[in-house]
């Protein structure tokens, strides 16, 4: 049976992703949770958003984030909050932290599927052009 508690006050915050779109298209707000045995990833467990993020690529082929550094320092430095692996890395690839290694493990994946797509292509069209 869960107790109840005030949960201002209760364990060590984490930051994470909250997922606030619909199907086929996401979107994600950076929020302050509570301690994670409240619960996560739900609308009345937010303490504070501090950011944004658009998965999917607008016109110019960008994926937007918006984030409130002021808040995000007075978590991570005075509340000591946990942070998530995926707002781990969307903090490395805006600065304020060094890279997360997933972040380049991830683009090594991308750059092999491509390089697989793009290959039998290549091959197919070598072999029409010897078959002539």
């Amino acid at each position: 049976m869960r107790k109840l508690v005030i949960p201002k006050h209760f364990g060590k915050p984490s930051i994470g992703l909250a997922l606030f779109g619909c199907t086929n298209r996401p979107f994600y707000q950076i929020c302050v949770f509570p301690d994670r045995a409240l619960g996560r990833r739900y609308e009345s467990s937010v303490l504070e958003q501090i950011g944004t993020f658009d998965p999917l690529p607008n016109t110019r082929n960008e994926k937007l984030v918006a984030l409130n550094y002021g808040r995000l320092k007075y978590w991570i430095g005075e509340r000591n909050a946990h942070i998530s692996v995926p707002v781990l890395e969307l903090l490395g690839l805006s600065g304020l932290f060094p890279i997360h290694p997933k972040t380049f493990i991830r683009a090594r994946n991308n750059r092999e599927l491509l390089e697989a797509q793009s290959t039998p292509a290549v091959s197919e069209e070598a072999s029409a052009e010897e078959a002539k």
